[in-house]
């Protein structure tokens, strides 16, 4: 067939996916837009805390109501006369924070701006994804529905209303993939990918064992040397470290703390009600303080942030060494939560039943590549996101939310292994 005849259906197929995409992330945008004031919880806590940095250049809580901060940018109109900077903070992770700040330095104090940048960022993302998806040599086709498939994402279009900071997450983990898999082929980009690891560490503390996980089997595969491995874990541990300094230092404290909201998500997932409640839908909902119930502690020396992670931290571990009989139950029922793709509680919607199909999907192609596939790098990065998932999730928890920030790598290895399944069924299916 001449060239031609095959370039044309292809450019029909760019514009059809282009022309689709561009109304999805319109719509969406939209939809964001018009609910950006409707928005609480963990989202305002981001928006507070690149306020503090913006107009009090400190990291730390602010003494404003939601309800007020909200209307206050509604309004146009905040009045800094009502608003004060109340004690440094580390009870979220820095990045997502940081970006905020900035945009509201440059732009001005407007969520829009923010929702801006999310859908620009989006757009990188999408276009990162393109060119790892060409490094893999994956056929043309299969690149254009990948990107395409990332591009409209159930799970991205849920957090791309909300002022959450897995959107951000998301990204930085397409940016590393690329640079990974940038220097598995070519090797170069090596200090770069390193780096960015750590600031998606930063972004999202849920994924402080992937990189090094998939660092470690790729070494064990002979995929790299163990310089590699070793200035990679040490450049990205150098980036998270910094922060851990910052804490030390700011908040006065010999431990050695990420986010101090860390001692309430261990609290979450160690309690004598997970066997029986936790799901993968309402994890982040539970109640941290249901572990303190049978721990003795003096509540007037649990009165700031890290006394706080420090007594949840010390009841969790109090619990597992007290209950021994329910520590395996309780690993399994989280495991079994977090590799599940359905919901275990309902949530209902279209972009849900979305996620719910992209996540069966996801799984089928894990599986496959674990089992069958011959491609070392693939391979590498299945068996290091498992390992990452079981270590955070016996630690804490995982669930859907948590995850979202992994579906640009998961894509990444349902193209990868349409690669390998596609032109195997074209021979096996007999011509005329």
């Amino acid at each position: 067939m001449p060239a031609k005849m095959k370039t044309k259906p292809l450019i029909s197929l760019k514009i059809l996916l282009g022309i689709l995409v561009s109304g999805i992330l319109v719509y969406n945008f939209y939809v964001a837009n018009n609910l950006k004031y409707e928005t609480g919880g963990d989202a305002v806590s981001f928006i507070g805390l690149g306020l503090s940095l913006a107009e009090f250049q400190k990291y730390g809580h602010i003494k404003v109501s939601e309800g007020s901060l909200m209307e206050a940018f509604k309004n146009k109109q905040i009045s800094w006369e009502e608003i004060s900077f109340v004690g440094k903070s580390t009870w979220r992770p820095p990045v997502w924070p940081f970006l905020i700040a900035g945009i509201f330095l440059i732009f001005g104090y407007n969520l829009t701006y923010l929702l801006i940048f999310k859908f620009l960022l989006h757009l990188l993302g999408i276009f990162i994804f393109y060119k790892t998806l060409k490094l893999l040599k994956i056929k043309e086709v299969l690149i254009l529905a990948g990107c395409f498939l990332y591009a409209i994402h159930p799970a991205w279009q849920l957090y791309s209303r909300v002022f959450l900071s897995e959107p951000i997450t998301f990204f930085f983990m397409s940016l590393w993939v690329y640079l990974l898999v940038r220097y598995f082929q070519h090797k170069k980009g090596f200090i770069m990918q390193s780096l960015v690891a750590g600031i998606m560490i930063l972004a999202h503390p849920y994924y402080i064992f992937l990189p090094f996980s998939i660092w470690l089997i790729l070494f064990i595969k002979k995929q790299i040397p163990f310089k590699s491995l070793f200035l990679s874990s040490l450049i990205c541990t150098a980036i998270v470290f910094s922060w851990v300094i910052r804490n030390s230092i700011v908040l006065d404290t010999s431990e050695l703390i990420l986010t101090t909201s860390s001692g309430a998500v261990m609290a979450k997932g160690w309690n004598e009600d997970v066997p029986r409640l936790h799901t993968n839908t309402k994890g982040d909902l539970a109640d941290e303080t249901l572990v303190l119930k049978d721990y003795e502690y003096k509540p007037e020396k649990s009165n700031n942030e890290v006394e706080r992670m420090e007594l949840y931290k010390n009841a969790s571990l109090h619990f597992i060494k007290t209950n021994p009989d329910l520590v395996l139950p309780i690993i399994w029922k989280k495991l079994k939560s977090a590799f599940n793709p359905f919901p275990e509680t309902p949530r209902p919607g279209v972009l849900e039943t979305g996620r719910i199909i992209f996540q069966v999907l996801a799984l089928f192609s894990l599986l496959y590549l674990l089992i069958f596939s011959r491609n070392k790098l693939l391979r590498s990065l299945v068996i290091g996101l498992v390992l990452s998932t079981i270590g955070i999730t016996i630690i804490t928890y995982s669930g859907f939310r948590f995850r979202m920030p992994q579906v640009g790598l998961e894509l990444l290895l349902l193209i990868g292994m349409l690669g390998e399944v596609l032109p195997t069924l074209r021979k096996k299916i007999p011509k005329g």
